[in-house]
């Protein structure tokens, strides 16, 4: 199975590199093809959820310092309480949740990634007690200070 990149047009979709022309001429014209489009994750937007995590961390407020004691624990909290999580049944029949990861494989969609990053922007800002544009704001300066570019 090939993985390529593909640009939307006005005629449909099209390699964007040469890769993915070398890749698409071995597909034959006028057969039918299965493809998932998915627009790939912005680096730039990992960064800002990581500056999001870091900073928020860095700067909780007293009440949660003993409930998360590692940054481990406390982004597994924001991805569960984002909705972000792996749910399994105990030995005993008992239901429970646990936060997924934020990496690549996790979330290779954009799309779903923006969904989850704006979640956990709104709990973050809920904990610290500010207002989300402002805690937007602080992050996208965290992660230029931080990851050395604007995010």
């Amino acid at each position: 199975m090939a993985q390529i990149f593909l640009k939307r047009t006005l005629r449909g979709f099209e390699p964007v590199d040469e890769v993915g022309q070398e890749s698409a001429r071995k597909y034959a014209i006028g057969n039918i093809y299965r493809a998932e489009i998915v627009k790939p994750r912005s680096y730039q937007h990992h960064k800002l959820a990581m500056a999001l995590l870091s900073l928020t961390y860095s700067n909780l407020p007293e009440r949660y310092e003993r409930q998360w004691p590692t940054f481990k624990a406390f982004r597994r909290a924001i991805a569960e309480a984002a909705g972000h999580v792996d749910e399994y049944v105990t030995l005993e029949g008992e239901v429970r949740r646990t936060g997924r990861s934020l990496s690549y494989d996790s979330i290779p969609d954009e799309v779903e990634f923006g969904t989850v990053m704006a979640d956990m922007m709104t709990i973050c800002a809920k904990i610290l007690e500010v207002e989300v544009p402002e805690l937007s704001a602080e992050v996208a300066r965290y992660a230029t200070d931080h990851f050395g570019l604007a995010a």
